[in-house]
């Protein structure tokens, strides 16, 4: 990926452009040494698309990641000029050719953990200089619109432009910092292909996720990650009943790429929708909201949520939304039970007892392996329900489920061999 930014400053950069054959857009945390606390209004819009008319002049440069395999170390030396950078700004000058930032990032966009996937390098080139980089930029897809299917946003960034994701119609994840708190207008319209957000909490600062959460009205699942350290005291509810180790052993606290050492929720929210009903005899006009997710989305008090009040909702989403909706929403608190409190926890227990095959069936056909465990190690699942979810991994080609289910049900003693004696 290719970024074209500027300096906005002594405080840090803005990204102008990006650029990329591939769908997926991890904006770096950091360019020059210099955090990026800003994205330009319309950037992945496709009406927006920068023209690169100001590439070239003073205070504009490009960022590029250069590939290598993973586990192959760091990526070869480029040749000096390989990544065009022109007027430093109000950032010092540093000789031409020399390296101004160099990184290493592993496959999930982060500083440490595996083997780095690739090296990000910059250099400086003659503010006057074009070199072969620079029309091999031009080249390069813009990556916006349809294009766009993922996105992470640096965990420096402050203020992200008007419509910045305009019509991003198949954007479907998206992860965050909930320190961000300038959002501009009209950022989320046209995106209603979101389907999870995963937002980074500090607990101590204020929160843009309320209002991340009114703009996007359809059905969204939280992924909810804290920092210990920045929280201080903020700790995972303690799990008698289910410990640790066997939370893990089902993959309640590992096997996921958002979980860590620090605590976590997995957080349904449900859509809604409003109307405009007219009277008319009275010639008014009445709003009307359908769907408990208005309900859902102000679980706050000022920007911080509450999960306390999020978990006394569930008698609502019981009556109004569908049976495997609500079941996956009860199967997440469960498995990442967060400031989860022992009442709603025996709750959200005894619906999943009742509603073991639509949760069971909802992991199976989206996949998620880890759910399916830990549905059968804490929830009672009998024969009838196992061939059921044999005939649904059947139909959707989940072989890792077809196996697990197999292995169940040889276990259970469900399949006897016939005998026949003359």
């Amino acid at each position: 990926m290719v970024c074209l930014c500027e300096y906005t400053g002594a405080c840090g950069v803005r990204i102008l452009e990006c650029r990329s054959l591939d769908s997926l857009a991890v904006l770096p945390d950091e360019i020059s040494g210099l955090p990026v606390v800003e994205l330009a209004p319309y950037l992945f819009s496709v009406h927006g698309a920068h023209d690169g008319s100001t590439a070239g002049t003073g205070g504009t440069f490009l960022w590029a990641e250069t590939e290598s395999e993973p586990g192959a170390g760091t990526a070869p030396e480029p040749e000096a000029g390989a990544v065009l950078m022109t007027g430093a700004g109000t950032a010092p000058e540093p000789e031409v050719g020399a390296v101004l930032m160099t990184g290493a990032r592993t496959a999930q966009g982060s500083e440490a953990g595996t083997a780095p996937a690739s090296e990000v390098r910059t250099y400086l080139t003659p503010a006057n200089a074009q070199p072969p980089a620079y029309a091999a930029w031009q080249e390069l897809p813009v990556l916006c619109g349809d294009r766009l299917e993922e996105l992470r946003l640096p965990a420096h960034l402050e203020k992200v432009g008007a419509y910045a994701l305009y019509n991003c119609g198949k954007l479907k994840k998206l992860e965050l910092y909930s320190t961000t708190l300038d959002w501009g207008a009209g950022v989320f319209t046209g995106c209603y292909g979101v389907e999870q957000v995963v937002i980074h909490v500090d607990e101590n600062r204020k929160s843009c996720m309320r209002e991340v959460l009114a703009e996007l009205r359809q059905t969204l699942e939280i992924v909810y990650l804290t920092d210990s350290e920045k929280n201080g005291s903020a700790e995972r509810t303690a799990d008698s009943a289910w410990p640790d180790a066997v939370l893990s052993a089902a993959g309640g606290t590992a096997g996921r790429d958002w979980r860590g050492d620090a605590p976590s929720a997995r957080l349904i929210f449900p859509e809604f929708f409003e109307e405009a009903v007219e009277n008319t005899p009275a010639r008014i006009l009445v709003t009307e909201t359908h769907g408990c997710g208005h309900k859902y989305r102000n679980a706050f008090v000022r920007t911080q949520f509450q999960f306390k009040e999020y978990d006394s909702l569930f008698p609502h989403i019981q009556v109004q939304e569908p049976e495997r909706l609500v079941a996956r929403l009860a199967l997440g608190r469960l498995m990442d039970p967060y400031r989860l409190e022992e009442p709603y926890r025996e709750r959200y227990r005894e619906y999943l007892i009742g509603h073991a095959a639509a949760a069971a069936g909802w992991a199976v056909e989206s996949g998620d392996m880890p759910a399916l465990e830990w549905i059968f190690a804490h929830i009672p699942c009998d024969g009838d329900v196992i061939a059921e979810l044999l005939d649904i991994a059947g139909a959707c080609g989940n072989g890792a489920a077809v196996s697990f289910l197999m292995d169940r049900r040889r276990a259970a003693g469900a399949v006897k061999r016939r005998r026949f004696s003359l």
